[in-house]
C-alpha cells in the first residue's frame, strides 16, 4: 500500500533527485521528471510504501517504490544502493522486454554495462532486522472487525436490521475517520490498486462508483498495457475498500449470471448495462442510509469528504475525467439497480506482517 505525507513526500522529493543524479551519472539525457532512453522519454517516478519488499519497480506504471521504513533506518548510501538495483530493473525491462527472469542473465548484463557493483544485483539486503518486530496497526484492526461485522449484519433478510446495521457501519467508518483529522498531525494518506485489468469496463466503473461510500477515494488509472482501480484515503477505510473491491470483483459477475438465468438478458450492452444498475442501486441504498444519520454524523460526514478530496489533490497532481459511452439497455440497468438495492458486503478482513526484499513487478 502506497502512503502519502509530509515526511514521505520530502523523501520522494530527495529520492527523485538521487535517482536523477545516477541516471545522469551512467550517461543517460535528464529531464525535470524524466530520462530519454532510444528517443523517447520515460518517467522518473518514485512511491513511498508499506508492504513485504524493501523496494520494488513496477513496469506498469514505470515505477520505483521503497519501503516506508527506509526514511527511518537507512543511511543515504543505502538508499543509493536500493535504486541503483531498481533503475538496473527498469533499464533491464526496456532493454530485455521478454527477458528470462527478474534476476537472471540480462539483469546481471545490465548491472555491468552501467557500472554497478555486484552487492547491487543481489536480490536481498541485510537491512532493517532489527525494525521489523513492530507490525499491524491494532486500532485499524479493531475498527475493521466491527465493521465486519455490521457488514454481515446487512446481510439479515429483515430489512430494518440490515438497515441499521449498513447505518451504524457507515457512522463507525465517519468516526474513525473524523477522529483522525481531529487529532491536527501529519495524516498520512495510504493509495492501494486492489484491480488490474488489460483495459476500463463498465465493472470496473461499478466497483469505484460503489467505493465511494466507503469513505475513500477511488480513481481509474491507465498504466502501461493495462487499467486499474486505485483507492486512496485514511489506512483503516483504505484496507477495508480493498477487500470490498475483491469481494465485489467476484459478486458483480455472481450476480449477472444469476440474473440472465432469471430474466434471459444477454449480450455485452446487457452486461455493461447491468453492472452499472448495481452500482446506481447501491448507491440508492446508502443515500437512503446517509439521510438517516444523526445531524452530528452529517455534519462530519461533509468534513471527512471535504478531505479525502484535499488528500486526492495531494497524490495526484494531474487528474482528467472520462465518460461511459455504453449504449443502454434499459432492462438490464433496472435489474442491475434492484440487485443493488440488496447487495451486501460480506467479505472477512485480514492481515499479514511483511518481510523485506527487493522486488519486480513486471506487467
Amino acid at each position: 500500500m502506497m502512503v502519502f505525507d509530509r515526511t514521505s513526500l520530502a523523501f520522494i522529493q530527495k529520492c527523485e533527485e538521487m535517482a536523477r543524479n545516477i541516471f545522469t551519472q551512467i550517461g543517460f539525457k535528464v529531464l525535470r521528471s524524466r530520462f530519454e532512453f532510444n528517443k523517447y522519454l520515460y518517467p522518473i517516478s518514485i512511491v513511498v510504501f508499506e508492504g513485504r519488499e524493501l523496494g520494488f519497480f513496477d513496469s506498469k506504471f514505470y515505477q520505483i517504490g521503497l519501503n516506508k521504513k527506509l526514511i527511518y533506518s537507512a543511511k543515504d548510501s543505502v538508499i543509493r544502493d536500493i535504486l541503483r538495483h531498481e533503475i538496473a530493473h527498469y533499464l533491464t525491462f526496456l532493454h530485455y522486454p521478454n527477458f528470462s527472469g527478474p534476476h537472471g542473465s540480462e539483469f546481471k548484463e545490465i548491472c555491468q554495462r552501467f557500472g554497478f557493483e555486484d552487492e547491487i544485483a543481489k536480490a536481498t539486503i541485510d537491512l532493517l532486522s532489527a525494525n521489523e518486530n513492530k507490525e499491524g496497526d491494532l486500532e485499524s484492526e479493531r475498527v475493521l472487525d466491527k465493521v465486519q461485522k455490521l457488514l454481515k449484519l446487512a446481510e439479515s433478510s429483515n430489512t430494518h436490521e440490515a438497515e441499521l446495521a449498513t447505518i451504524k457501519a457507515n457512522e463507525l467508518l465517519i468516526k474513525h475517520s473524523l477522529n483522525h483529522l481531529d487529532t491536527k498531525v501529519d495524516e498520512t494518506i495510504y493509495l492501494d490498486r486492489p484491480l488490474v485489468y488489460p483495459r476500463s469496463n463498465s465493472k470496473l466503473v461499478a466497483i469505484y462508483e460503489i467505493l465511494t461510500h466507503f469513505l475513500v477515494r477511488p480513481v481509474i488509472s491507465h498504466g502501461h498495457k493495462q487499467c486499474s482501480l486505485e483507492i486512496c484515503g485514511p489506512k483503516t477505510n483504505v484496507i477495508l475498500a480493498r477487500y470490498v473491491a475483491e469481494f465485489l470483483d467476484r459478486q458483480l459477475e455472481h450476480l449477472w449470471l444469476e440474473t440472465k438465468k432469471e430474466s434471459g438478458l444477454q449480450g455485452q450492452r446487457a452486461k455493461n448495462s447491468f453492472m452499472l444498475g448495481v452500482a446506481s442501486g447501491f448507491h440508492e441504498k446508502m443515500k437512503r442510509s446517509e439521510e438517516s444519520l444523526e445531524p452530528t454524523n452529517k455534519k462530519a460526514l461533509t468534513v471527512v469528504k471535504k478531505q479525502l478530496e484535499v488528500n486526492l489533490n495531494i497524490v495526484y497532481k494531474r487528474l482528467g475525467s472520462t465518460r461511459s459511452t455504453h449504449q443502454m439497455d434499459h432492462e438490464a440497468r433496472n435489474a442491475g439497480i434492484e440487485k443493488g438495492k440488496k447487495l451486501s458486503i460480506n467479505k472477512g478482513v485480514e492481515t499479514s506482517g511483511p518481510k523485506l526484499t527487493l522486488g519486480w513487478r513486471k506487467s
